[in-house]
């Protein structure tokens, strides 16, 4: 069912604690416009701050509330219908009644109250559309049509600004999270930045760590061994006596 909107504001730069969009809306009729005077009236709200879209569709029995960060928003969309096949029916409807009682005069009387009744139909059920859809599949939208009580009414243009606003705060979230280093090798010639182990490193950043280079034990060359020529003592390359006969051996 399409609602009607009570009211509607599209900000690139808010105030602090102001949303970016907000966009409240109500079910069409006479009798859920007196309903909102009284303020019991069931309302569909879709706000959108700097981390998050929150979607909200209320009922005389209560309401439920998504609350959905922009991490978690696959897509955005926004699309209009137009009822031209029902305003022609009724156009063409008028005719065949003017047409059946054989008469000119009315035949042209039917025929411009065909032309009011289709075209006043057509204007008034006119439907637009924008929404999200989450990573889950879910879709969050609103369809209205034109208010007339209210007044109020949303263009294609503005809800092309209302989802050039989401998908600007989308991709500005995407910048800053494109800059983290999260450990996977080395981005652009910098190596990944260990993970802080304290929350004074959380707030004021890692600790500036001066490596200290480890000096390596020498390693020292394994002599070869071997035996005496004369008593077949063992001996190594390094000996110049045997040490069992005193043999000379350089």
């Amino acid at each position: 069912m399409a609602l009607v909107i009570k009211s509607w504001s599209v900000k690139s730069h808010p105030g602090a604690g102001e949303p970016y969009v907000k966009v409240v809306a109500r079910e069409s009729g006479f009798w859920n416009f007196i309903f909102s005077l009284l303020g019991i009236d069931a309302t569909t709200t879709f706000q959108v701050t700097g981390s998050r879209i929150e979607f909200e569709q209320g009922s005389l029995s209560g309401f439920i509330r998504r609350l959905t960060t922009f991490e978690h928003i696959c897509s955005t969309f926004y699309g209009r219908f137009k009822p031209w096949k029902t305003a022609l029916g009724i156009f063409g409807f008028c005719l065949f009644l003017g047409s059946a009682m054989q008469s000119g005069w009315a035949l042209f009387a039917f025929f411009v109250l065909g032309a009011v009744i289709s075209g006043l139909y057509y204007v008034l059920n006119r439907q637009l559309t924008f929404g999200f859809t989450d990573a889950a599949g879910e879709v969050a939208a609103i369809t209205f049509k034109r208010s007339v009580i209210e007044g109020q009414e949303i263009n294609e243009e503005q809800l092309h600004k209302i989802i050039g606003v989401i998908e600007n705060l989308i991709k500005h979230r995407d910048d800053h999270a494109g800059e983290v280093d999260i450990g996977s090798g080395s981005q652009g010639g910098r190596m990944a930045s260990p993970a802080p182990t304290s929350l004074r490193q959380v707030f004021n950043g890692p600790d500036e760590v001066t490596a200290k280079p480890v000096a390596s034990a020498a390693v020292q060359p394994t002599a070869q061994t071997g035996a005496c020529p004369k008593c077949g003592n063992s001996i190594t390359s390094d000996d110049v006596f045997c040490g069992g006969c005193g043999h000379k051996l350089k």
